[in-house]
Order: structure tokens, then C-alpha cells, then sequence
């Protein structure tokens, strides 16, 4: 699993904010390379990203940190693609695996 490194970067208002430095979770980059073919699929993706998640969400939430580096994660793992159309790289699901994927990732860091 990723450690985590703290930061202080200047957010939009200029205001110092502590932050997980995104690179904590570069190694699912790769590993999340393709997108899940089938809603099964991608269920399991959701579950995957709310295992890691899981491991320091009260951490992080106690210390009110920006979420940076878990929107990377989403990210990495495709899951802001999971409702688009697969001629512009998206999974082309149905708004029920989307909202199951939600669920999912909620459950474990909300």
C-alpha cells in the first residue's frame, strides 16, 4: 500500500492547504491502465479503489485534508469515465453501474 506524504500547496484563493501528494498513489496508474470492459467490471474497479481508500480515510478525514491525491486516484482508475461514450474513451455504462460506483467508493471514503 502508498504511504502517505503531507503537503502544503496554494490552493485557488492562495491560501495554504494540507494536501496528500498525489504521487502516494502513481503506482495505480499503471496498474489501471484499460478501462473495465462490462459493468462487473467495473464494480470490481469501485471495490479495488475502495480497498485503497479504506486504509487511512478516518486519517484523513480528522485532519480535514484536500482531497488531491484521492481524485488522482479516481482518475487513475478510470472511474470519472464510467458514464461516457467509448468512441470518446469512456466505459459507455448505464447510469445504474455508475451510481453502484458511487455506492462502492462512498462506503469506504466518503
Amino acid at each position: 500500500m502508498a504511504t502517505n506524504r503531507t503537503s502544503t500547496g496554494t490552493s485557488g484563493n492562495s491560501t495554504d492547504v494540507a494536501f496528500t501528494d498525489p504521487t502516494v498513489y502513481t503506482e495505480y496508474e499503471e496498474k489501471w491502465s484499460s478501462l473495465p470492459q462490462d459493468g462487473a467490471a467495473w464494480i470490481q474497479r469501485a471495490q479495488e479503489v475502495a480497498d485503497v481508500l479504506a486504509v487511512d480515510a478516518g486519517t484523513r478525514d480528522r485532519e480535514n485534508k484536500s482531497p488531491r491525491a484521492e481524485i488522482a486516484l479516481l482518475k487513475y482508475a478510470g472511474l470519472l469515465k464510467v458514464l461516457g461514450p467509448r468512441k470518446y474513451g469512456g466505459g459507455e455504462q448505464p447510469w445504474s453501474v455508475g451510481y453502484l460506483l458511487i455506492r462502492k467508493v462512498a462506503e469506504a471514503d466518503g
